[in-house]
């Protein structure tokens, strides 16, 4: 009686989803909303969000713990030149510097009460700030930037700017900041070659740009919407002075940019979706579909397979394929007569071990995992199939060991679930 009792708030609680495929959620231990993600190298990092809230990990993201960030006040933007030096940007003008690896935080001088929303260095010691949310009325003609280490910071008034909601700097002379323009109802992007001496008109879009990225001075992408009001993402091979977009678009707004370089990136997003291209931006694909209402803010990767998202809720995932779903195959052509799943082999298992299951005619089949306290740790499957029979490799490698139950569904009804142990 005691097995089925635990079964019963297994299947209460299973309907907590935040992973999809190639993706797994991670357990941050709060409930704010998360604004920002950086790691240093594959094992440590940093996220930053509402309240002041400060996470670490040692660990690759296994584990988080809060950092006493010396504010209460919602931060945006992070960024770190060192494991133990890093800076962070937000509300009301807010930069806070830490260089003991976020044991302790201490706020920078800066004579500005704008809610920042960019921060980032070129070097260790020079850096940028600017930028302001959308409904922040307030004037922001400035942006900031410092040469010794944040310890001060210089407002800085670019000709044009009334309105600069965004600021991004990728060396000591390469930069692009966003100005919205009330009397052209839009947003316009400006680039300097020469250290912020003169600033030429780049790209104009009278439905805003959210995100902008460059990886070096031609190739950049960036997130807005086209002539029909679709969001989608544009990316330029010559330094801003063409920009092309996606075709149809993506269709929800996209909040944060990351490339590893000039054909791997990723876009992290509104309504729980991620993107990727393999191309530079000419094709994009849709990681992730679930949870309406879980909004994505940021995305970083160290390389082109490790990566974090981080969003609404307390929401951080991570990918070590790149996002991509790995190790699934159709293992027949024959028709089965009717849908099944089969016992995980091995089991228990250490990292891996294989699923089967079987489908008698076309549906959309949801293959998920779960922990022992019904939440789900990893969606295996979650697309429409045809008939056949399956196989998949599931990869323990980031979870704890103890009992673990997979569960499958066609079109929303429970088929069968299982249980399978993890012992390391």
């Amino acid at each position: 009686m005691k097995y089925l009792s635990i079964f019963v708030i297994i299947i209460i609680f299973a309907n907590k989803v935040f992973s999809q495929s190639g993706w797994i959620q991670l357990n941050s231990g709060e409930t704010s909303e998360l604004n920002c993600v950086r790691f240093v190298n594959s094992n440590i990092g940093w996220c930053a969000g509402n309240n002041g809230l400060v996470l670490k990990t040692t660990n690759s993201g296994l584990n988080w713990f809060p950092q006493n960030s010396s504010t209460n006040l919602n931060l945006i933007s992070i960024y770190f030149t060192s494991n133990t030096t890093g800076y962070i940007a937000g509300d009301t003008g807010t930069i806070i510097k830490t260089t003991n690896g976020g044991d302790s935080w201490i706020r920078s001088n800066l004579a500005s009460t704008n809610n920042l929303t960019s921060i980032n260095f070129v070097n260790d010691s020079t850096g940028f700030s600017g930028g302001s949310s959308y409904d922040d009325v307030t004037e922001r003609k400035y942006y900031y930037k410092t040469t010794n280490y944040g310890n001060s910071w210089d407002s800085i008034h670019p000709q044009n700017s009334s309105l600069i909601s965004l600021i991004h700097f990728n060396s000591l002379e390469f930069g692009w900041f966003v100005n919205l323009s009330v009397a052209l109802s839009g947003a316009i992007l400006y680039k300097t070659t020469n250290n912020g001496s003169d600033w030429v008109f780049s790209f104009f879009n009278n439905m805003g740009i959210y995100s902008v990225l460059f990886i070096d001075t031609l190739n950049g992408w960036m997130s807005s919407k086209n002539s029909f009001s679709i969001n989608t993402i544009y990316r330029t091979n010559d330094g801003g002075v063409t920009w092309i977009t996606q075709s149809p678009g993506t269709g929800t707004l996209i909040n944060s940019l990351y490339f590893t370089d000039k054909r791997n990136g990723w876009g992290a997003g509104d309504n729980s979706r991620i993107q990727s291209t393999t191309n530079g931006g000419v094709n994009w694909i849709d990681q992730t579909s679930f949870q309406p209402g879980i909004n994505y803010n940021s995305v970083y990767f160290t390389d082109s397979l490790t990566g974090w998202v981080v969003g609404d809720s307390g929401v951080i995932l991570k990918t070590t394929t790149g996002g991509v779903l790995t190790g699934f195959s159709n293992t027949s052509t024959e028709i089965p007569d009717k849908f099944s799943l089969s016992q995980n082999y091995p089991n228990p298992f250490n990292p891996n071990t294989i699923i089967n299951f079987q489908c008698s005619m076309f549906n959309f089949i949801s293959l998920r995992v779960f922990d022992v306290l019904g939440n789900e740790v990893a969606t295996l499957v979650n697309e429409n199939k045809q008939p056949g029979s399956y196989q998949i490799e599931f990869d323990g490698s980031n979870y704890p060991s103890g009992v673990y139950l997979y569960r499958l569904e066609i079109n929303g009804s429970i088929i069968d679930t299982k249980r399978m142990i993890l012992l390391k």
